[in-house]
């Protein structure tokens, strides 16, 4: 925490490569997201609840392996119910992976409340939540003549590994028309009160919609999430149920196409829906 804002850092290792071997935005979202969220979070003088109600992200230069990525999070207006923090992503070359900004919520639990749901959360010699599981880090050879539903469909069949970062994040495919992403919440996934932390969310929702974006090129064609935006509309619980992330293609073009998702469980619930701008390099005529 500095006197300007909050500034995070985290390493990218090939643990968060995608199915492609790439890193994508989904690979540092919850960087982005601890750093909105705990900018205005840490503007109160002792603890209280809030929660993120949108975040949106810009990618920049891309992110690859071997960085080291900090991102700063600053007010640009708070007050006491709402704040408007912006997030900066940068690499060790100072070059910006992504830029963004959301909308943070102070919510209607006192300190007292908080500390009587959870306790430990509000001690000092409370435990650490438990660390993300090793993962399988292959990453397979994807021929070069597939096109994009092919390669899901390889993906939902177990044909080809589906990438240390969908391994970190529990997520598996289902080819369709438009992909469908299942995800089994894992412990290490909760925030102190039981339901998965924000920039998890952010990671999940992003991945499927990338996925989704995976579906919409031809042998050769490469693509990376260039906008993202989460509309957080209720906490998903981290208590056994498993969730689906629905996605839909807005439009299509050359060069962008829009994707949407939406996190619901199996009961219709709900939970998160998401906005992204995919940017293609096409290998030939579309």
């Amino acid at each position: 925490m500095s006197e300007g804002g909050i500034a995070l850092d985290q390493g990218i290792t090939s643990g968060l490569v995608d199915h492609r071997g790439v890193i994508e935005m989904p690979a540092y979202g919850v960087l982005a997201e601890s750093a909105t969220s705990g900018a205005y979070w840490r503007t109160f003088a002792e603890p209280v609840g809030t929660v993120q109600s949108f975040l949106t992200l810009c990618a920049g230069v891309p992110a690859r392996v071997g960085d080291l990525l900090c991102a700063t999070g600053v007010m640009a207006y708070r007050d006491e119910d709402y704040g408007v923090p912006t997030v900066t992503v940068t690499n060790q070359a100072r070059d910006v992976i992504c830029s963004g900004v959301g909308r943070t919520v102070r919510v209607g639990r006192t300190t007292a409340a908080l500390r009587e749901l959870d306790p430990a959360a509000f001690s000092t010699s409370s435990a650490m939540p438990p660390p993300p599981p090793d993962v399988d880090n292959t990453v397979s050879d994807i021929p070069p003549r597939w096109d994009g539903r092919r390669i899901l469909t390889a993906l939902a069949r177990g044909d080809i590994a589906r990438g240390p970062l969908s391994e970190l994040l529990a997520v598996t495919v289902t080819a369709d028309e438009e992909p469908i992403v299942a995800v089994e919440p894992q412990p290490w996934m909760a925030n102190p009160l039981g339901a998965i932390q924000g920039g998890v969310i952010a990671a999940l929702i992003g991945q499927a919609c990338s996925l989704a974006g995976q579906a919409h090129t031809a042998p050769g064609d490469t693509y990376m999430i260039a906008d993202l935006s989460v509309y957080y509309f209720r906490s998903p619980p981290v208590d056994g149920r498993s969730l689906t992330m629905s996605t839909s293609t807005q439009r299509l073009g050359r060069r962008m196409a829009t994707v949407s998702a939406v996190m619901a469980d199996r009961g219709g619930t709900e939970y998160v829906h998401a906005m992204a701008n995919i940017a293609y390099d096409r290998s030939g005529a579309f």
